[in-house]
């Protein structure tokens, strides 16, 4: 006979509409078998009594970057920097610390954090002398390099679907890269962690996710780091991992994702492209100019850029793999609900971000898949009215709106980028509050069961994990316990923390572990 988890006393939100509360819970085979069923009757294994906490289906990041979420843990932070002295000072603590031939990588900056006037520039990093340093920006979408960088760099014009800002005065880079400038310049040239390396950071940042609730997620990765990464950890995977594969250029070779062995750990369920830039690097593409840069209205990258979006989607969908279209501002919008009504929604065509839209594209959302990241609301939103203008704020994190439309809402984080924290994007997504404390468009706050849901039955359905996302006889045993109830919790002074986690009925984490 195979061993049971029996949890009890417990107070279980199911997120199963026809049976949406229960006090015990039973898995066996990895799978929910019963609720409210005796201990008696479970059978052997192993009971954990919950002292009356609340337990909810296990928790689900829609979108992640796992790879380079491993590679973050190790990276410097600069998500704290708000000023140009301390970027100095921590760029500056760091070189002294590294070995004399290592390159210096960082990460999290954001214009955000910094006066209108004063960007982030190469005379920061000059405390670093002749060492190579790298700084992405939070969004992933710009870099900050020294000249130590931009000497190994082709900077005689920019890239297309990118560029290499450069002094008014002088024309002389300012060691700021946007876009496809960042991409086929600077990355190319950065050393990557060796296999092994890269497989410990994924481990390591399974652990973390784990630790935060999260059962499965969304991760977004080229198909030579699923082979070489992934792979040959795939029995040590506890975290589910639904892949999204990062190939964006036609012609597709779909030689890998046909014969790719999919199971409940490790599948491949898509392709993934990216139609614009980003809301902090003022490249995510608008339908008019950003209200604080004048002529500016983002980009479309790639396929977008060369007009071969709608090939690539149709192939994809062909195929049997959702299009996965990254897009942020309301032209790029625009154009991706433009190409998913030409594609069959049987392939479960998402659209990542969905953050700035115009409001007479939003019943164009019904029944369709907006995976978006309510933490980058709590980050955007500090600096999103002066980037567009009030007039534009109807359309922008409409979380209410899309949800009141007919939207199929799937959240996530986005990891790196910020925080995966399902807890903490839930804190925005039903408060509104900011990194900086303030609220923002808390018309668009949800209630606490629709956060849970976007969290977990809507993240479930856009990675086509359907025995997940509830605790229901049948699915997947992957439960979190917290330690208060969440429907009854302060959400803006004391969210809930996670206790257990647990997935096929295994625990993963536990508090109680250290």
């Amino acid at each position: 006979m195979s061993e049971t988890l029996h949890i009890c006393n417990a107070r279980i939100w199911t997120g199963d509409p026809g049976c949406p509360w229960a006090v015990s819970l039973t898995v066996r085979d990895g799978r929910i078998a019963a609720l409210d069923e005796p201990i008696a009757a479970a059978g052997p294994g192993r009971t954990i009594d919950a002292g009356g906490r609340a337990v909810i289906p296990g928790l689900i990041d829609a979108h992640t970057h796992l790879i380079l979420a491993g590679r973050a843990l190790d990276r410097l932070d600069l998500s704290e920097i708000t000023t140009r002295r301390d970027f100095e000072a921590v760029i500056a603590r760091r070189h002294a610390e590294l070995p004399a031939d290592q390159w210096l990588i960082a990460g999290g900056w954001t214009d955000g954090h910094f006066p209108a006037d004063e960007k982030p520039h190469v005379q920061w990093l000059a405390a670093a002398g002749d060492r190579p340093v790298v700084c992405y920006s939070m969004d992933l979408h710009s870099v900050l390099v020294n000249d130590a960088v931009l000497n190994r760099c082709d900077l005689s014009e920019d890239p297309p679907g990118g560029r290499i800002v450069r002094d008014h005065a002088t024309g002389e880079p300012t060691g700021l890269l946007l876009e496809a400038a960042a991409w086929e310049l600077v990355n190319p040239i950065v050393p990557k962690p060796d296999r092994q390396t890269a497989r410990t950071q994924v481990l390591a940042a399974q652990a973390h996710a784990h630790r935060l609730g999260l059962t499965a997620v969304g991760s977004m990765e080229y198909g030579a780091d699923l082979a070489e990464v992934f792979e040959p950890i795939r029995d040590q995977l506890t975290l589910r991992c639904r892949i999204s594969l990062l190939d964006r250029e036609l012609p597709i070779d779909f030689t890998y994702g046909r014969s790719f062995r999919n199971d409940d750990r490790l599948a491949v369920i898509g392709y993934k492209t990216f139609v614009d830039g980003a809301f902090g690097s003022r490249t995510a593409r608008m339908l008019d100019d950003y209200a604080d840069d004048e002529g500016n209205r983002g980009l479309y990258v790639e396929l977008a850029r060369d007009g071969h979006l709608l090939e690539w989607a149709q192939v994809v969908a062909a195929e049997g793999f959702s299009p996965t279209m990254h897009a942020i501002g309301d032209e790029a919008i625009r154009l991706v609900l433009d190409v998913i009504e030409r594609i069959p929604s049987e392939v479960r065509p998402r659209i990542e971000h969905a953050q700035h839209i115009q409001p007479s594209d939003v019943h164009r959302f019904a029944g369709r898949i907006a995976s978006m990241q309510p933490l980058h609301k709590a980050d955007d939103g500090q600096y999103a009215e002066a980037r567009l203008g009030s007039r534009r704020m109807a359309g922008t994190f409409a979380f209410r709106t899309l949800l009141d439309a007919g939207a199929r809402l799937a959240f996530g984080s986005d990891w790196p980028v910020v925080s995966c924290d399902p807890l903490a994007g839930m804190r925005t997504a039903v408060t509104g509050l900011t990194f900086a404390g303030e609220i923002f468009l808390p018309e668009q706050n949800l209630t606490v069961e629709e956060a849970l849901t976007a969290y977990t039955r809507g993240s479930a359905y856009a990675l086509q994990l359907d025995n997940a996302g509830a605790i229901r006889p049948g699915a997947l045993g992957d439960v979190v316990m917290l330690d208060r109830d969440p429907f009854t919790a302060d959400w803006a002074h004391e969210p809930p923390r996670v206790v257990m986690t647990v997935v096929g009925g295994r625990v993963v984490y536990d508090i109680r572990d250290g």
